[in-house]
């Protein structure tokens, strides 16, 4: 089994990936620019999973817990 195949399972060969780190890794010899590059071509493209700008949404009923009325200002509590 190759090193970029262990690395999905083997938490210790991950960490060597990690897009935080790998250029670092890289640097120090660790892993080589191919050896990320073909473990990145074995990683499951999600894009399908993915939220792209954001739909607005539109909060014109209040909340149920909040009820119908508007909440109170900490001034209303004030005596006097």
């Amino acid at each position: 089994m190759s090193r970029d195949a262990d690395a999905k399972t083997d938490p210790k060969l991950s960490r060597l990936f990690d897009k935080r780190t790998v250029e670092r890794n890289i640097k120090k010899g660790l892993i080589t620019r191919k050896d990320y590059e073909k473990y990145l071509k074995t990683l499951d493209d999600s894009a399908d999973k993915g939220v792209y700008g954001g739909a607005e949404v539109k909060d014109d009923e209040p909340d149920e817990a909040a009820g119908a009325e508007t909440p109170e200002s900490p001034a209303d509590n004030l005596p006097g």
